[in-house]
Order: C-alpha cells, then sequence, then structure tokens
C-alpha cells in the first residue's frame, strides 16, 4: 500500500498559520486591555507592596488547580504563574472537531482566558501533548528529557519564584506518564536553576535563581486513604473570601476552570471551607504557611524606600469614589522606581504601577485597522485612539507604530471624556513575520515543538507584530502605553467584537484533502485552494514530491485579483510500484 501524507507536508503547516484567521481563534489580547474598577484598584494597590512569587508546574493544560493560583494571586498578594509542559493537543476536544496542533491553539487560548479569571501568568514548554503515557520512561523516550529541562529551568531563572508547587508527585501516584513527568522535571530544575554551568546559554539573558522551597499540592482523598495525619502538612483554604472580589477562591475556581470548554470542564464554585494539603519536597521547610521566612518587602529592591512609602500613602489614601485622587502620588512613585537600578523587581513593579495609573485615570487606549488582515508590502489604514476620563492634566505627545522608524509628533493635552484619534496609513515592511504561533513556525516531530529563538521559551501567547505606542506626559513624567493593532466589529447577537490585526503573506493554501491512500497503481487527485490576502497576486502552483512519484501538470498558474479571492487547484499524483510514504 502506497501513502501520501499531506498531512505533514509543509502545506499542513500554512493550513494551520491562516486558520487562525478563518477559525477566529482569538488570543489572550483579543480587545483592548480595560481599566479596572475600584475594588481591583484597591487590590493591585495593596499588591504594589508585596514582592513574592510562586509558580504551579504540571503537565497539561486543565491540570492547574486554579483556586490555589487565585488564592496566591489575589489572596496573598503574590506575582503567580503557572507552567503547563504541554498545550494540551493530544487531549479531547468536546466543543469541535479540531485535533493535534488545532486543538493545542484552541487549548492555549483557554489558559490564557483562564488566567485572566485567576490573575496568574501563564507559560508552556515545547512538549507535545502526544497521548496518554503509561510511565516517565515512556514518556521519556518521545520527550527529550533534556530539552525539557532546559525549558523549565528557563521559566524559573526568567519567572524567579520564591514558590514552586508541583501538582504532582514523582513517585507515579499521578497515573498518567505525563503527570509523573512533569514531576520528575521539577525536582531536577529546582536543583538546576542555580548552578551556573547548567545550560549557561541561558545567562545571555537572564540569571540565576534558586526557589525558597518546592511542595507537592497534595489530594486530600490521597492523605486520607493512606491515613496520613494531616496535622504534618501545610494547608490552606481556598474557601476564603475575598473581600475586595466578593467571591471565595473556589468560586473563582469554578469561573477559570469552566474555561477548558473543549475538555468539558464545566465547574460549580464551592462555598465554605475547602482545605488542600501541601507537601514538603526540597529547599526550605516551610512552618506553618508557604511564605514562612520569605521577604516580600520593598528590602528586596536597592534604595526603593522612597517608593514604599508612596505606595503605601496611595494605597492608605485610595478613594473608592475616585481613583484619579491617587495619580500624584502614583506618578511621583513611578518617577522614583523609574531612576532606581535595573532589577527584576522594578522591571515588574514598573509594570504593575502603569497600569493602576491606566486605571486610575480612566484611559482606554485603542489602534483598530480598517480590516483584519493585510499582506506584506499592503498599506494599512489605522485609526489610533484615546481618552483621559479623569480630570488629571496628561499631554498625550506622541503615538507610534513598532515597526516605523519615526513617531508622529501629537503634543496635545487629553481634555477629561474628550476621544482623541489620529489616523496613520503604512506599508507593511517586508521583513516583519506573519501572524502565527510561533511555535507552529517549524516543521516538528511527535514529541517537541521547534523553537529557535531562545528567548521565546515559555512564552505562552502568539507573536503579534504590529503594535501602536502611545507616549504621555502625567506633568513631566513619561509613560509608554503599548496596544496590538486589532479589527473591530458589531455583532448583532454578541456586541462589540475584537480580533487582532493578521500580518499575511499574499497568498496562503487550504488543503482539501491532507491525507491520500492508494492501495493500487491508480492516479488519485489532490485539491486544495490558494486564498489571497491581496489584491492581483499571480504566480505558479507546484508540488514537491519525491522523483518516483508522479504529478500532472507540473505547475498550475494562477491570477487572483481580489483580496480574499480563493481559487480551487487539482493535481492528478501516480504512486510509484513499490511501496512508499511521501510527505509534501
Amino acid at each position: 500500500m502506497k501513502r501520501l501524507f499531506a498531512d505533514k507536508s509543509i502545506l499542513r503547516i500554512k493550513f494551520i498559520i491562516f486558520t487562525l484567521t478563518f477559525l477566529c481563534f482569538h488570543s489572550a489580547n483579543s480587545q483592548p486591555k480595560e481599566a479596572m474598577n475600584s475594588s481591583e484598584i484597591k487590590l493591585a494597590l495593596k499588591k504594589l507592596n508585596v514582592l513574592g512569587s510562586v509558580l504551579y508546574i504540571a503537565a497539561h493544560p486543565d491540570d492547574e488547580n486554579t483556586a490555589v493560583l487565585s488564592y496566591f494571586s489575589s489572596g496573598k498578594l503574590l506575582r503567580t504563574g503557572y507552567l503547563s509542559l504541554t498545550r494540551g493537543d493530544g487531549g479531547q476536544n468536546l466543543i469541535g472537531s479540531e485535533q493535534g496542533d488545532l486543538l493545542g491553539l484552541i487549548r492555549t487560548n483557554e489558559l490564557l482566558e483562564a488566567r485572566k479569571i485567576d490573575g496568574a501568568e501563564q507559560f508552556f514548554t515545547r512538549a507535545i501533548d502526544f497521548g496518554y503515557s503509561k510511565s516517565p520512561e515512556e514518556t521519556f523516550t518521545i520527550w527529550d528529557k533534556q530539552k525539557l529541562l532546559f525549558d523549565v529551568v528557563w521559566v524559573i531563572r526568567k519567572f524567579k519564584p520564591d514558590i514552586i508547587i508541583a501538582r504532582f508527585p514523582a513517585n507515579g501516584d499521578g497515573g498518567h506518564g505525563h503527570h509523573t513527568a512533569s514531576a520528575i522535571l521539577v525536582e531536577e530544575a529546582f536543583r538546576l536553576a542555580s548552578d551556573p554551568n547548567k545550560f549557561p546559554e541561558h545567562l545571555r539573558f537572564v540569571d540565576i535563581w534558586q526557589p525558597k522551597r518546592l511542595y507537592w499540592n497534595a489530594w486530600t482523598f490521597l492523605l486520607e486513604n493512606r491515613k496520613e495525619d494531616l496535622s504534618k502538612f501545610i494547608s490552606i483554604d481556598l474557601g476564603s473570601f475575598n473581600k475586595l472580589l466578593g467571591k471565595s477562591y473556589s468560586e473563582i475556581s469554578a469561573l477559570a476552570r469552566t474555561l477548558h470548554k473543549s475538555q468539558g470542564f464545566g465547574s460549580s464554585g464551592r462555598r465554605g471551607e475547602t482545605l488542600n494539603y501541601f507537601s514538603y519536597v526540597l529547599g526550605s521547610k516551610a512552618d506553618k504557611d508557604l511564605i514562612d521566612n520569605i521577604d516580600l518587602t520593598w528590602n528586596r529592591v536597592q534604595g526603593s524606600q522612597k517608593v514604599k512609602e508612596l505606595l503605601l500613602d496611595a494605597e492608605k489614601n485610595f478613594d473608592e469614589e475616585d481613583p484619579s485622587k491617587s495619580l500624584p502620588v502614583l506618578v511621583e512613585a513611578y518617577k522614583e522606581l523609574s531612576s532606581l537600578s535595573s532589577s527584576y523587581w522594578k522591571e515588574a513593579k514598573l509594570n504593575d504601577l502603569q497600569n493602576v495609573i491606566r486605571s486610575c485615570a480612566g484611559i482606554w487606549i485603542e489602534c483598530i485597522s480598517s480590516d483584519k488582515s493585510g499582506a506584506l508590502g499592503d498599506q494599512v489604514d489605522l485609526t489610533a485612539g484615546i481618552v483621559n476620563r479623569s480630570s488629571y492634566p496628561i499631554t498625550l505627545k506622541s503615538i507610534k507604530l513598532n515597526f516605523l522608524d519615526t513617531a508622529s509628533s501629537i503634543n496635545k493635552e487629553l481634555m477629561p471624556g474628550k476621544f482623541v484619534s489620529q489616523n496613520i496609513k503604512a506599508n507593511l515592511p517586508g521583513d516583519l513575520k506573519f501572524s502565527n504561533p510561533y511555535w507552529l513556525d517549524q516543521y516538528h516531530p511527535e514529541g517537541l515543538y521547534e523553537i529557535k529563538d531562545v528567548t521565546l521559551t515559555g512564552v505562552a501567547d502568539f507573536r503579534n507584530e504590529l503594535k501602536c505606542q502611545f507616549t504621555l506626559l502625567f506633568n513631566d513624567t513619561e509613560i509608554f502605553y503599548e496596544t496590538p493593532v486589532y479589527f473591530r466589529w458589531t455583532d448583532p447577537v454578541d456586541g462589540e467584537k475584537y480580533t487582532l490585526f493578521n500580518v499575511s503573506p499574499p497568498v496562503s493554501v487550504w488543503l482539501k484533502n491532507k491525507t491520500i491512500v492508494f492501495p493500487n497503481q491508480e492516479s488519485k487527485e489532490l485539491k486544495f485552494a490558494l486564498i489571497s490576502h491581496s489584491n492581483n497576486v499571480n504566480g505558479d502552483a507546484k508540488l514537491i514530491l519525491p522523483k518516483d512519484w508522479k504529478v500532472e501538470p507540473s505547475s498550475i498558474s494562477f491570477n487572483l485579483k481580489s483580496k480574499n479571492e480563493e481559487k480551487e487547484l487539482l493535481f492528478r499524483i501516480d504512486p510509484p510500484e513499490q511501496n512508499s510514504t511521501a510527505v509534501l
């Protein structure tokens, strides 16, 4: 039997790239950032004076304990992250027919949306979910263990967690081979992250880091079945109530977990005491609380005493009825923090402070395209807009597209409630990268995605090449804000909708039949559609096959006159006499 696998071809990769446009997979940045409400601002102000972080690690999307993430993010006010080894490519799909890479796209978005609810950040490694595995030994025959250690150590060094929490134990109680493999990787990475001789290529971009402790988020039923003395473990009541958010962490968890829609994980909120237990694994053992003996203050940033005092003042005197009253002290804190030497916590808190300032001023920024996509070399028609919904004096200094060398000088005071816009026309340069999930840029084998740029390690979201930068003056203090470019429309049912602008090649391919099986010597048809992303696109389409396969015609000319025009092409393929497998 002869087989031609078109689904493993370069054409398949192009098909995946532009599924983003046609199936409307939206990234986590699927609309401009909204201002926080007063309760959220109050929580963010409290969080500005807490300098600590926790990283939760497991194997798949939906493995994470969203109640734990919410508790540490909004309860303990720590910078909180979830590292999922895979994007869930091998899971089920209850909401569509997508599998493999396309399912990984869906589940990536589900995780990113869930993080908006529980307040954590999302990270991934290069590992591909290849389905159920019986053991970690079997898993590591498909996953390159050293490459995954590279990734996990990178995320630890970049995120710099004080505490790491593993979802699974390394003894195999997690069942699935991926689960146990994740625990093994966590323990090894915990030891390696502080060793400058391990993965020294990281050190051009990140410093070594030693987390304080590693704990396992144990399962209560397992501990009870073992008749363990639960008083020996650190316990956390995830049913405790957050007064600013108006929900318990277990209720927030249900909202986040319900966003795993492809897995059918709709959840009901649990009210009342919900105890979770944490078992010591490595590092410094905590006494009663996982944050024991960890300095969570501004003492971690040299010369930050004034910043601390200003932020405490902002929190103490916050007016829920008029958050803009906090702007003078917050802008002063931003200016003071900006003057300090570069450090991890300086940069993290500057970003957080920017967002608080924007929300206190009620600032909305947007950059809207007249079309949802554009091909390299084409002109884009954009409208950048901003509104200041406070009485604080703010000046719009300039607006700049990230691929242009010069900014549009504006120098206009933003009067309260007055929307200011600027039309920008520019040609997309030929060196822009296509809008595409970066982990699908390269053809990949079964076990790991191929990622050439080490700085993309761990990054969760799609690469977005088109951004608009706003420079604002708060009195004499410059603050920069950036937004992706969006296409916006009004849906008669859902109202205002956004999608990220797509940078496209002039033409893409949509395969009609992705796999062809030849049971005999008879020829078969291969159909696909060409889709134009620009006007007046012409050229020749050819199939590149091994020399013992024959294809007719050798090439087909095409001329697509208008954007979004489609043309179906048909080739006829004759297999060789001997059994063979070919990849386009």
